[in-house]
């Protein structure tokens, strides 16, 4: 499509940032949806390519990755995203599930300086908690979730899907990580309010991402219809979805808001809501599973 292409002179990645089962690949379809004429959407050719993918540095590094230090692969990542960004021009936005954390040498893992914008997406954990699990293949055992969602040094090791490890850490840290990372647009959209709006939340983010080009508010109805969660659920069961993970039954499960009051215990949340309060109080999620009022303070 020409109408959300900015303009070739404009350097530097999209993050499209969020911690895993927050709405990433919801908002992947939304693109490709709206990137299409008609809003078709293939759940197995969605826009955006994953900012850890191995091929990056098979492409691009001049040793054999396997040779490196798990604290010298991030900083070669960094490296190569400062390369790329010189270059690169592309609409397509890079999915990230890393915190965006400082490394051993003390700088970002995604520049600022290697930057265009940041889309950030965030859920209340004890969602996130409930979808993760299933996906990760542990549910019924949230309690092994919940000890990676409150784990400052929680990580995924390489080789899922051919990508590099990447450091999730807690979902508190992972999401102020991205709220606060300094010198960048960005915008940060809570998956409920996706949920209650999207035509709003969606417009937001094209405003972020092609700050010179006015959106096309047909063109995202039609795109935000043809991604309702049971279309994209009933794709998926019609077919396969390629980025299911063997142990998880089914990519699009649920994707509805509360879920969380079918699962969890008291006391689970209550550990959850302890852990995680710094953020979860920053963007109105309260301990006891609601979403409150909340204003984005970003500067764009």
């Amino acid at each position: 499509m020409t109408n959300n292409t900015r303009p070739a002179t404009q350097k530097g990645f999209t993050w499209l940032a969020s911690y895993p089962k927050s709405g990433n690949t919801w908002f992947r379809a939304f693109l490709t949806a709206y990137g299409h004429k008609e809003g078709d959407v293939d759940i197995n050719r969605l826009a955006a390519r994953h900012g850890a993918r191995e091929g990056l540095f098979e492409r691009y590094l001049a040793i054999d990755g396997s040779l490196l230090s798990e604290a010298e692969t991030f900083i070669a990542r960094r490296e190569i995203y400062l390369l790329l960004a010189e270059t690169n021009t592309t609409t397509a936005p890079q999915k990230v599930h890393d915190a965006n954390l400082p490394l051993a040498n003390g700088k970002l893992l995604f520049p600022p300086e290697a930057t265009h914008a940041t889309i950030h997406l965030v859920r209340h954990p004890f969602d996130v908690t409930v979808s993760y699990a299933y996906h990760l293949g542990l549910a019924p055992n949230f309690d092994k979730c919940i000890d990676y969602m409150c784990n400052p040094e929680f990580k995924v090791d390489g080789l899922i899907f051919s990508q590099m490890p990447q450091v999730q850490s807690d979902w508190s840290t992972h999401t102020l990580s991205w709220m606060d990372m300094p010198d960048t647009r960005r915008v940060t959209l809570r998956y409920e309010d996706m949920l209650a709006d999207g035509v709003h939340a969606f417009e937001r983010a094209l405003r972020v991402m092609y700050p010179e080009v006015e959106p096309d508010r047909a063109r995202i109805e039609r795109a935000v219809e043809a991604t309702s969660f049971g279309k994209l659920q009933a794709q998926e069961a019609a077919g396969n979805f390629r980025e299911r993970p063997p142990k998880a039954e089914a990519f699009f499960r649920s994707g509805k808001a509360g879920d969380w009051q079918e699962h969890l215990t008291p006391a689970q949340c209550a550990r959850l809501a302890e852990a995680l309060a710094p953020a979860m109080e920053r963007l109105g999620y309260g301990p006891d599973g609601s979403v409150g009022p909340w204003i984005d303070t970003s500067s764009v």
